[in-house]
């Protein structure tokens, strides 16, 4: 398993290196619950996620987080193998 917090502002996006293809990905803002997380109704605060093959990581997988956020938020990610 892998799993890492991210405090984040503003909009941008992150990308993590897998130690394999993961069984299972889950990522939210912190206390709220783990499912995938649409936009919020005021279309402030959004978070996608999702893994992408990739040819510069040894694993061949990364994972890639965005998020745009109207004020600090704290974002926590899993991956299960």
């Amino acid at each position: 398993m892998q799993s890492g917090e991210l405090i984040v502002t503003g909009s941008n996006s992150i990308t993590i290196p897998l130690n394999k293809f993961p069984a299972e990905v889950r990522v939210r803002f912190k206390h709220e619950a783990f499912e995938k997380v649409p936009c919020d109704v005021s279309g402030v605060d959004c978070l996608s996620y999702d893994v992408h093959v990739s040819n510069k990581v040894r694993s061949g997988f990364i994972l890639i987080i965005t998020w745009t956020v109207s004020s600090v938020r704290e974002i926590v990610w899993h991956a299960s193998y």
